[in-house]
């Protein structure tokens, strides 16, 4: 803790130096951190990492009563780990003893109005670790080659076999592999499925658009010609021969708007 004198600490953080992080990291790893209030004032505090987007705090600003502790929780977002990958993640965690008079209501205004010398921060260091089962299983792998290897020598210890941890990771990659190629097999089948029945829907679409063409051409040459009657014959209405083909009109126009509908839809 700088900018502070050495005879009073007003905040204490809990750990002090460094943040541990326990995987495995294939989902969300969850740490604690203890902040406390040693003086007879209001302590206000902000917490900023180095890696915002790997990181969810809560609460990122706050206060904390005078002689009192609150907690922080801090989840490291899940992410593919590599154990000859340098850590530099780093957190820092600043506060400030809050005037007699400050508005405390709202610490983001507070904290803009503050000069920088007037902060106190801290620093500490994120530190990743595997759990101890997996850690276990490297070491015995590891020991296990040493074993094969002087067993080949003596002739007397059989080679050791790889640990479980060890075969999944192996089969992993294949496992990914085959399952990637399923998936893109499937996707392709029903992108295939789905361009059949579009076809089929277009043709039965230019379908109905040639009998609606047609039956216009009916309807027009229909109209067209002359009407003949024939002496003494009883007059009769052709309503009846006039509704069927607006009936298919009305069909054909329906199914039309229809097949561009569901065209545009799977499109």
């Amino acid at each position: 803790m700088n900018k502070a004198p050495q005879f009073e600490v007003p905040l204490t953080i809990e750990p002090e130096h460094e943040l541990r992080f326990i995987g495995p990291f294939n989902r969300p790893v969850v740490t604690i951190m203890t902040l406390k209030n040693n003086s007879a004032m209001t302590l206000v505090f902000k917490i900023k990492t180095t890696a915002p987007k790997r990181y969810c705090v809560r609460p990122n600003i706050g206060k904390i009563a005078p002689y009192r502790s609150t907690q922080v929780e801090i989840c490291l977002q899940p992410f593919m780990y590599d154990q000859q990958e340098k850590n530099k993640h780093k957190f820092m965690v600043q506060s400030v003893l809050a005037p007699q008079d400050a508005d405390l209501t709202d610490l983001n205004k507070l904290w803009r109005e503050l000069e920088p010398d007037q902060l106190m921060d801290a620093k500490l260091k994120c530190v990743f670790e595997m759990p101890p089962a997996e850690a276990a299983n490297a070491e015995n792998s590891s020991a296990g080659g040493g074993n094969a290897s002087a067993g080949g020598s003596s002739g007397t210890n059989p080679p050791t076999s790889l640990s479980t941890g060890e075969t999944l990771k192996s089969d992993a990659p294949a496992m990914s592999a085959v399952v990637q190629s399923s998936n893109l097999s499937d996707a392709a089948e029903h992108a295939e499925a789905m361009a059949a029945d579009l076809r089929e829907l277009r043709d039965l679409n230019s379908e109905l658009r040639r009998e609606n063409l047609h039956l216009r051409d009916q309807i027009t040459r229909y109209r067209s010609s002359p009407a003949t009657k024939q002496i003494n014959e009883p007059y009769a209405p052709v309503l009846a021969e006039k509704q069927i083909p607006i009936f298919y009109i009305a069909i054909a126009i329906a199914a039309a708007i229809l097949g561009l509908l569901l065209g545009k839809f799977l499109l």
